[in-house]
């Protein structure tokens, strides 16, 4: 379960994939925390965000193809623990890890 995601869920009207979303940052802190922050459109609702998703307790990191520009395919978030996080890329980063919690942390309403 990801902590905060009604933000999200309230703003879009569902949990997104993230398709063709931009990666805008992408942040490893130790003790093994992640900051992943996704530029995210619906076209067809006219809506856009900034979502920065925190994960913690990371472990098993796997992660490649890092580019200037990272586009999603798909993002991800198993329901079980501990929680697996996969990247599918449509440009760029790639990859996965495992963590004990996940959460949104901000949304930057864009429109």
């Amino acid at each position: 379960m990801i902590a905060h995601a009604d933000e999200v869920e309230s703003y879009f009207g569902y949990w997104p994939l993230f398709c063709d979303g931009k990666i805008k940052s992408i942040a490893f802190i130790q003790p093994g925390t992640v900051t992943l922050v996704i530029f995210y459109i619906d076209a067809d609702k006219q809506k856009e965000a900034e979502v920065t998703l925190t994960f913690s307790g990371v472990t098993e990191v796997e992660l490649s193809e890092l580019r200037s520009e990272n586009v999603i395919d798909a993002l991800h978030i198993s329901e079980e623990l501990p929680i697996q996080v996969t990247l599918e890329a449509c440009y760029g980063l790639a990859g996965g890890f495992k963590c004990a919690a996940a959460e949104v942390s901000y949304v930057l309403k864009k429109s």
